[in-house]
């Protein structure tokens, strides 16, 4: 006698084998999973070779409020940066897993993958040519600044897995109409709902992915046009922004003044903020050009033109799935639009900006590179009249271009992976020379504070000698140092001379220079006579 059950059960394991066949016949799921290792492999290398490097200021900022929320340290966050990366991190001390490496491979190595896997999941929903999804996946993958801090206790990565499934929901989803788990395309407020969510979580990990929020209200904006003026619609729109204007007035005083300290109306404007895209596909090869750039301004020239030609075909886009590339160009460029025009006209950091502050705008820029690839590639192809040729030229263009950007990554990552390690050092033997309850002087205040485990005070807007004296007799520290690091006052350099009474030096740390070695940083033990 037949067994249903066990008929039922064999089914389905055959259905599932079936469409895991299927699955691996389809061969762009072969190269994503050849892109995906690669990218695994090369960030493990990576992992492994920086799994012990100092900390530099931002990351032990996160982590020594991490070790703060966790009862394992004494320091305050800094008003610009919001909670969500420390609150993360923090699970691991309060479970007592305190293995930094360890660490860093569950809150820095995998969100780096995912943001890998997210990019391609999203661009695929974009553009019906997954050519472009794979082509930005490789590039990704490989991207000089995004695997530099891959490698970094830093918040781009944990904020992007947010801010791309806040698009990834909203283009597979809302626009293409398809459901997602448990999320029905039916029910647009759970969509809603989830967008928000996932913006809102984007912003708690990083404050700079405000940026992208924009681009998806404008957007909406662009895509619901026909149905604008319709009352629910309407009220949906002015909703919106009337919650968010309320959220940020009702924010607590403290981080309300920390996002408007990114307002600089006193700088000029950045326009050099426009460089970006040259400095994140720049080639460092002298023999070698940044074929990648070039790729982009050629997207950037096609969507000009298509944006031109379709012109009348985009003012009559209405809310469905239909001319979905349209609908993504527009899209990428709002993203990019948006994020440039707020460091250009808000933020102006007209003086020096660093190019992870733009991975807001990350995935339009990988959008009009790929499709600049290909559109070359294709044009090529039909001079030669080969068809085949699309695909060399593509493989060609992408093997040049990620070899530029792995042999940046690689140089900038050997060559910062022992920098800070004397304030490190000097942090942990002021832990293994000091009672808990002892204070620290130090310029390098979160290094110190997240090393140590101690509290460490800040002796940077002492002016003089009288400032930095009235300041030891109040805290009493235990220990004092004056390093390279970080800008101290300068009087700070000889004050321990003018001191030495009460100074005393007890470790010094080196660095080698051309000159030879050279003191770095000094640690003086406070004279308890003070």
């Amino acid at each position: 006698m037949q067994d249903p059950e066990k008929d039922r059960e064999i089914l389905i394991n055959k259905n599932i084998r079936e469409k895991i066949k299927n699955w691996f016949k389809n061969k762009y799921n072969i190269y994503l999973i050849a892109i995906l290792l690669f990218a695994f492999l090369i960030r493990l290398y990576y992992f492994w070779l920086t799994k012990n490097q100092p900390l530099w200021w931002d990351e032990a900022e996160y982590m020594a409020y991490a070790k703060t929320l966790a009862g394992k340290a004494n320091y305050t966050l800094g008003e610009q940066r919001l909670p969500g990366f420390p609150l993360f991190v923090s699970i691991f001390y309060i479970l007592g897993i305190t293995n930094e490496p360890l660490i860093k491979f569950f809150v820095v190595f995998i969100p780096s993958i995912l943001v890998i896997f997210l990019i391609y999941l999203t661009i695929k929903e974009m553009y019906r040519d997954k050519r472009i999804a794979l082509i930005s996946t490789a590039i990704i993958a490989v991207l000089w600044e995004h695997l530099f801090y891959s490698n970094r206790f830093h918040t781009e990565n944990p904020a992007l897995i947010f801010e791309l499934l806040a698009i990834y929901i909203l283009f597979k989803v809302y626009i293409n109409g398809k459901d997602l788990l448990f999320v029905k395309s039916k029910n647009k407020f759970l969509v809603f709902f989830l967008i928000i969510l996932s913006s809102f979580i984007s912003v708690l990990f990083r404050p700079g992915n405000l940026l992208f929020i924009p681009a998806i209200f404008l957007f909406l904006l662009i895509y619901n046009k026909e149905h604008l003026f319709k009352l629910k619609i309407f009220a949906t729109a002015i909703g919106i922004v009337v919650l968010g204007t309320l959220a940020f007035i009702f924010l607590p005083y403290s981080i309300k003044s920390g996002l408007l300290s990114y307002y600089h109306p006193e700088n000029q404007l950045a326009f050099n903020t426009l460089g970006v895209f040259y400095g994140f596909y720049q080639s460092i090869i002298p023999w070698l050009p940044s074929i990648l750039f070039y790729a982009l301004l050629l997207g950037f020239v096609v969507f000009i033109f298509d944006f031109i030609i379709k012109w009348p075909l985009i003012k009559q886009i209405k809310s469905d799935s239909e001319n979905l590339e349209i609908k993504s160009d527009i899209f990428n460029m709002l993203l990019i639009i948006c994020v440039l025009s707020l460091f250009i006209f808000v933020i102006r950091p007209y003086q020096g900006y660093e190019y992870r502050w733009f991975f807001p705008l990350v995935t339009g820029m990988l959008v009009f590179t790929s499709k600049g690839i290909i559109t070359f590639s294709e044009y090529i192809s039909k001079l030669l009249n080969y068809k085949k040729a699309a695909i060399i030229f593509i493989l060609i263009i992408l093997f040049f271009g990620l070899y530029t950007q792995m042999v940046h990554a690689g140089q900038i990552i050997k060559i910062k992976l022992d920098s800070y390690s004397q304030v490190r050092d000097a942090a942990l033997w002021m832990k293994d020379n000091s009672n808990k309850e002892d204070i620290i002087f130090s310029i390098s205040h979160p290094q110190t504070s997240y090393y140590s485990e101690r509290k460490v005070i800040s002796y940077s807007l002492a002016k003089n000698d009288s400032d930095l004296e009235s300041m030891i007799k109040k805290y009493k520290p235990k220990y004092l140092t004056v390093s390279i690091f970080e800008q101290h006052p300068e009087f700070a350099y000889t004050y321990p001379q003018r001191h030495n009474d009460t100074l005393i030096p007890v470790k010094v740390y080196t660095m080698q220079t051309e000159e030879g070695e050279r003191p770095v940083l000094i640690v003086y033990e406070v004279s308890s006579s003070i």
